[in-house]
């Protein structure tokens, strides 16, 4: 890998750190499946069918990067997208290839599930067994061209990587200084399990946020959410330091909206503050039992619904909370409680998510059904 040197050393020691936060977030953080052994694909545009499918063509995206478009025949959008997807992807091969799902196709609704997949079309691109972008709907040109040309980038950008601390050139400083990176590492500090992992990513967000030139308010107050998402979700949740983070990313909060990242951490310190005050056990399977002796009794749903969530089963969660809002369950003082349970649940998932934004729209039919 090559790099200007005199450029490079120009570089400010807090977009470093912001650029290696995002590096070794993205690795653990959206990995999907496992990776075997590495081996090509054989053409540009590709269609699977099956589960099996999938698993076969993911090891290739460590030599070639992978578009996947969830699409269906009757879809308007995903017909205006596919020509000039399929185009690009075309002029660029074997650097990148298409891989097309049919979302009607019965066998691939373990992957639809799993994926989170609600709207159509969507494109995922994978590089190296993990996803590493996204988007949703038909964009134009110029905008599909940046989506495969930033794959393929990611995949070059990393090859041969050997896990040590690399120089970062001036244009990746640039672009972990931007607003959609700065997400990105969020996203990352809220889902990553590794222990290692997270300490570094604590590490390096702390050298954003402490750092005294080249880092604007919005970034480091994003950066504070995402400490604020360590703290709370850390092995031994800590409620007070979370809370101190989130106003301390407040108070940074002039001349820019509020960041979304901020109120998905106060919900999660909300989370663990109700899983401490009403007693939820970890047992899921208890609580379980619990509901299914008592489907109609509201704090045994919204145990289940808590405990399922934190465990990180949000579709479970999501589809045991929202019993408790239909017409039928209780008194509407009851299906109230309901409501704010699953917009409490909601405002706890990263910005963006798919599942999210299916569950507001069961929300809102939910009341009448």
């Amino acid at each position: 890998r090559r790099h200007n040197a005199s450029r490079s050393a120009m570089l400010a020691p807090a977009h470093r750190a912001l650029a290696r936060a995002i590096r070794d977030a993205r690795r653990p953080f959206v990995r999907a499946f496992a990776t075997g052994e590495k081996s090509a694909i054989a053409s540009a545009i590709n269609e699977i069918t099956s589960p099996r499918e999938l698993d076969e063509i993911v090891p290739a995206s460590h030599t070639t990067a992978i578009v996947f478009d969830f699409y269906a025949d009757w879809c308007g959008p995903c017909k205006q997208l596919t020509p000039t997807l399929e185009r690009i992807i075309k002029e660029r091969y074997p650097k990148v290839a298409l891989v097309k799902l049919n979302a009607d196709a019965p066998a691939l609704a373990p992957v639809m599930e799993q994926l989170r997949i609600s709207s159509l079309p969507t494109v995922m691109g994978l590089s190296r067994g993990r996803f590493v972008d996204q988007f949703k709907g038909a964009i134009g040109e110029s905008d599909v061209v940046k989506f495969v040309d930033g794959l393929i980038r990611d995949l070059e950008l990393d090859d041969g990587a050997t896990g040590e601390d690399e120089e970062v050139g001036e244009e990746d400083g640039d672009a972990a200084a931007t607003r959609e990176d700065a997400v990105a590492a969020t996203f990352a500090a809220t889902f990553a399990a590794d222990a290692t992992t997270r300490e570094r990513i604590a590490k390096t967000l702390s050298e954003v946020i402490n750092a005294k030139e080249n880092i604007g308010p919005e970034l480091k107050c994003r950066a504070l959410a995402a400490s604020a998402m360590l703290a709370i979700r850390g092995d031994a949740p800590d409620e007070e330091g979370a809370r101190r983070l989130v106003d301390a990313g407040r108070g940074l909060v002039k001349g820019f909206a509020e960041p979304r990242e901020l109120a998905c951490a106060e919900a999660w310190i909300g989370l663990v503050s109700d899983i401490k005050m009403f007693g939820v056990s970890t047992d899921v399977g208890a609580l379980e039992a619990v509901h299914e002796a008592e489907p109609k009794n509201f704090d045994a749903v919204r145990a289940l619904a808590l405990a399922r969530f934190a465990s990180g089963d949000q579709s479970g969660a999501f589809d045991v909370a929202l019993l408790a809002v239909k017409a039928g369950f209780g008194a509407n003082e009851i299906r109230e409680e309901g409501k704010k349970l699953v917009v409490q649940l909601i405002s706890a998932c990263a910005p963006g998510d798919p599942l999210a934004e299916a569950t507001r729209k069961r929300l809102a039919s939910a009341w009448f059904i």
